[in-house]
């Protein structure tokens, strides 16, 4: 009876200290990673889990955070499939996406409606970054390093009723050819057109991480424009249009 009392002891000590070794959850984990990673202070606004079965085919764990009073720089960080690391963030892609949202805003603004929300956001293949990149304009990483990545417009205009696209076609493609002049491999042109009482700001501001559609928003979407690198037959603000799809009701 005693050694089954020790043995059941043992064997409790043992778990407190596996659970005492592995208790910080996943999300814990990947926060420390970036926190050490980049020295900064980060807040986790969201997260998703992965699959335990299949995380080569599903993904694994991963949260989406920002840098404290920073919100617009969200980005995804998580668990690597990979063997060959096994964590992933893309900050500075999102650090890249704000610069240019930023050093872009004057010309932006002259080409969008005034009742418009934008960002721009960067997407890199394959991790191709480090942390020493932190500091390295997007403009000169596409001329020294990479221009193998993808630059998205995304833009949500504000409309009292069914738009009248010919009122925003010229600006549209005005805007279309400052993302295209960037000369990357990969850009395109994400229009949302929304009923002005829509409140938009948080899924702009998200739309480098939530990978919702404009069709699929609970609110009022009259219709958008998807347009990208593969679309050669855009010369004119009447070729950029015809790309417009309306939103059933």
């Amino acid at each position: 009876m005693k050694i089954k009392k020790r043995i059941l002891l043992i064997t409790l000590l043992i778990m407190v200290m596996i659970g005492g070794t592995g208790c910080m959850s996943s999300e814990g984990k990947i926060l420390n990673y970036i926190e050490d990673k980049y020295g900064e202070k980060f807040v986790v606004e969201g997260k998703k889990e992965g699959s335990v079965l299949f995380p080569e085919m599903y993904g694994k764990d991963k949260i989406f955070a920002y840098p404290e009073g920073k919100p617009e720089l969200i980005f995804e960080a998580g668990e690597s499939s990979s063997k060959e690391k096994k964590y992933y963030d893309e900050y500075i892609p999102a650090i890249w996406g704000d610069e240019l949202t930023r050093s872009l805003k004057d010309s932006l603004k002259r080409s969008l409606p005034q009742a418009s929300i934008y960002k721009i956001y960067v997407n890199v293949a394959g991790s191709k970054y480090n942390v020493n990149m932190k500091e390295l304009s997007i403009i000169n990483y596409v001329k020294e390093e990479n221009k193998d990545i993808r630059i998205v417009l995304k833009v949500a205009i504000k409309s009292q009723g069914k738009p009248n696209l010919e009122e925003y076609s010229d600006g549209l493609y005005k805007a279309f050819e400052e993302i295209k002049s960037l000369n990357t491999t990969f850009y395109g042109l994400s229009v949302g057109f929304v009923d002005q009482s829509e409140d938009i700001n948080e899924y702009v501001r998200t739309s480098n991480v939530n990978n919702l559609p404009w069709s699929n928003l609970a609110g009022n979407v009259y219709g958008y424009l998807l347009v990208n690198q593969n679309v050669n037959d855009i010369n004119s603000p009447n070729d950029l249009m015809k790309y417009y799809t309306p939103v059933k009701e």
